[in-house]
């Protein structure tokens, strides 16, 4: 079926994608126990039926660990944002008129996909259908070249700045590596740069070379401030890959060291708490500090009871998603600061996300509105943050660090 829908492209670079997250499946998990897999099976073929009949011809469907994808065909009219809001709202009704599904819950979006992140760079292309031999069929390949090995994209710094509002300085920064996935598609950030086929291996190998240019940046501006620099998840859940992982702090001094947080990204957050736990006290042994980003939708902070996380980050919510999530929202910041943690909100590209993220009182903002990424590292600077007169008047905030 992919390899079907690969050839409808007709040398497309990026895909509008539908992606489908259903929430509360823990709760079902809990409350079935041993029935659970039997369960999880009925749930994810009724969805799955129920999409079907509602996706055009060309479409694809492809099933996640947590829900769907859906790519569309190259003969849909209907644009990817109606397509999204229109299958999110039905697939709810449906679920409320549904006795078993009533308590299931659905996060929908709309994503812009590079085609080299879905069927990898070097994907092989459809055989000959004249022939109707395959290209590995009877030595077809021998004029042709040997794919290289893949590897990520070549990618530059940029620096997000993050003001802390216990102090009113920008003196974090989180670390992004951006690049192209190919010569004319759009920039993309972060781990999307390295093709999935690649793995765990080539994730490291990135996480490395990202740590390595953070470290020049910081040598280059030699003052006080902190810097966020990313690694995936599973660079530091997998054991064979925290050792070379870990080589790569070594060799950096003490100095550059102290100015480093370590920002796990792409963690899971139906990880089991045991492995959530000895990620974050092994990213504690590397720096100071630990950012972990997390999904407000499918956050257990009880999961996180005995790990070691100082910064917890999050994405602003859109204005029309703010009200569904803010009692959700409000009640993460309150345990974060009990626990002695600090809660980050990210993505404040508008004016209201803004207000809407400084109304939950965290202790650092981040985003197009708070103040755009930089391509040089810059000293800690106070920054008097502009928010809609309404947002003015809200309370102290959580404390952060000192700078």
């Amino acid at each position: 079926m992919l390899a079907q829908y690969r050839d409808s492209l007709k040398g497309a670079s990026h895909l509008e994608t539908t992606q489908l997250q259903l929430i509360n499946l823990d709760l079902f998990k809990t409350r079935y126990q041993e029935r659970w897999p039997k369960v999880r099976s009925r749930i994810f073929d009724t969805c799955e039926q129920f999409i079907s009949s509602r996706i055009g011809p060309g479409d694809a469907l492809l099933r996640a660990k947590n829900g769907f994808v859906i790519l569309p065909g190259p003969d849909r009219v209907e644009t990817a944002e109606a397509f999204t809001a229109r299958l999110e709202l039905e697939l709810k009704a449906f679920f409320l008129g549904t006795d078993y599904l009533k308590e299931l819950g659905l996060e929908a979006e709309t994503v812009n996909l590079a085609v080299a992140d879905l069927f990898g760079k070097e994907a092989p292309e459809s055989g000959d259908e004249t022939s109707g031999k395959g290209p590995c069929e009877d030595g077809a390949v021998a004029d042709q070249p040997v794919p290289g090995p893949l590897t990520f994209s070549p990618f530059s710094l940029s620096f997000e700045p993050f003001w802390a509002s216990a102090t009113g300085f920008v003196a974090l920064h989180r670390v992004r590596a951006v690049g192209r996935m190919d010569a004319t598609g759009p920039l993309v950030r972060d781990h999307l740069l390295c093709p999935a086929e690649g793995g765990g291996a080539l994730r490291l190998a990135f996480d490395r070379a990202v740590l390595e240019k953070t470290a020049c940046a910081l040598a280059a501006c030699p003052v006080p401030g902190i810097v966020a620099v990313p690694v995936h998840f599973d660079t530091l859940a997998t054991v064979k890959f925290r050792l070379p992982y870990m080589k790569s702090f070594e060799v950096l001094g003490e100095a550059i060291r102290a100015r480093l947080m370590l920002r796990i990204a792409n963690m899971p957050m139906d990880a089991p708490a045991g492995l959530i736990t000895e990620v974050t006290r092994f990213a504690r042994v590397l720096t100071r500090r630990v950012m972990v980003q997390a999904d407000q939708a499918g956050l257990r902070l009880d999961r996180f009871d005995d790990a070691v996380v100082d910064i917890m980050a999050m994405s602003a919510p859109l204005p029309a998603q703010f009200e569904r999530r803010r009692a959700v929202m409000e009640q993460v910041n309150e345990r974060l600061c009990r626990a002695g943690r600090m809660l980050a909100m990210e993505k404040c590209d508008t004016p209201q996300q803004l207000a809407i993220a400084h109304a939950m009182k965290p202790a650092y903002l981040g985003g197009l509105a708070v103040a755009p990424e930089t391509p040089i590292l810059t000293a800690p600077y106070r920054m008097a943050l502009k928010l809609p007169r309404a947002a003015e008047r809200e309370a102290e905030p959580c404390a952060g660090f000192p700078f």
